[in-house]
């Protein structure tokens, strides 16, 4: 079957939960915080690897207090560390992210570490999926020429430059309503299709491949035999959407790793999104598979993963 790629950023979470939006100027006593894992690279792996897959992390982490954290958070679900980056002098990126638990939204303040450019070794392995979040573009994009016969996918959360490098080359471009306005200058409203139509040929040009464009709780836009769908959400009660985005992509690549057709890869994707949403935390948050197979069942999905 292969093994899986999560190419990028790792870092450390620090959640604190609010129940109103920050204001300037204001003292906030704050009774608890969540620490886990995070960066979506890593938030993907660890859903793969707590699945039951074979995945492997090409990711920085530092020899500091936050890498050595991160490392035994992945492999307590046995995400494999062989090939990671080789930048042991990165101070470890972290996160500080206030999630307002009355609506789900998040404020998030990323340290993201100083990387120097370095030269990757692909490991001589049989690779079926390379999942990159655009933050290490020269090792996703030879990740991608190194492995042809694997399948590739770019979590784009916001249109970087980094991120459209490696949106370019891949198989499934995946991105947030955020990528595709930030792109074509438009925003998606799902209550004018003609719009949506045009969003999602410039979006799909991109790669001249496939792709898909998710929306949040107005759910997604995808293609199927030529013509241009759009599949509602799950709806929830949202907690803290914090990592929301890196774990439908990685339910995304794990179900290219079982070789699912797509619209029940994006079925399980927004359903595990949606369960994770309910609860703080990211790693915490993520939903067994079976606890995703049976919730998919109770709507009426058939399907086995």
């Amino acid at each position: 079957m292969g093994s899986i790629f999560c190419v990028g950023q790792s870092a450390y979470d620090i959640t604190i939960p609010l129940t109103e939006p920050i204001v300037e100027n204001q003292k906030y006593r704050i009774l608890e915080k969540h620490e886990s894992g995070g960066g979506p690279a890593f938030n993907a792996s660890y859903l793969c690897g707590l699945w039951g897959a074979d995945v492997f992390l090409l990711s920085r982490l530092g020899k500091d207090e936050y890498g050595q954290k991160l490392r035994k958070i992945a492999e307590n679900v046995n995400v494999g560390l062989d090939y990671l980056i080789p930048d042991d002098e990165i101070a470890t990126p972290h996160s500080y992210i206030f999630a307002n638990s009355s609506n789900g939204s998040r404020t998030l303040f990323n340290f993201p570490g100083e990387m120097k450019d370095l030269e990757y070794v692909y490991p001589k392995r049989d690779v079926s999926v390379i999942l990159s979040d655009g933050h290490e573009p020269e090792v996703s994009i030879g990740a991608i020429r190194a492995y042809p016969q694997a399948v590739s996918v770019v979590d784009a959360g916001t249109c970087r430059e980094t991120t459209l490098k490696v949106a370019k080359e891949v198989d499934y471009l995946v991105c947030s309503e955020d990528f595709a306005r930030q792109y074509t200058g438009k925003s998606l409203d799902i209550n004018h299709w003609e719009l949506c139509l045009d969003i999602f040929k410039e979006v799909e040009a991109i790669n001249g491949k496939y792709a898909v464009i998710t929306m949040g709780e107005n759910g997604l836009l995808y293609k199927q035999n030529e013509e241009v769908c759009h599949l509602p959400a799950y709806k929830v009660k949202a907690v803290d959407t914090n990592g929301a985005g890196d774990i439908f992509h990685g339910a995304f690549a794990y179900g290219l790793y079982r070789n699912m057709p797509l619209i029940d890869i994006l079925k399980l994707s927004s359903m595990t999104s949606a369960i994770s949403v309910q609860k703080s935390g990211s790693q915490s948050s993520i939903p067994s598979l079976d606890t995703v197979k049976e919730t998919l069942k109770s709507k009426g999905e058939t399907f086995i993963v």
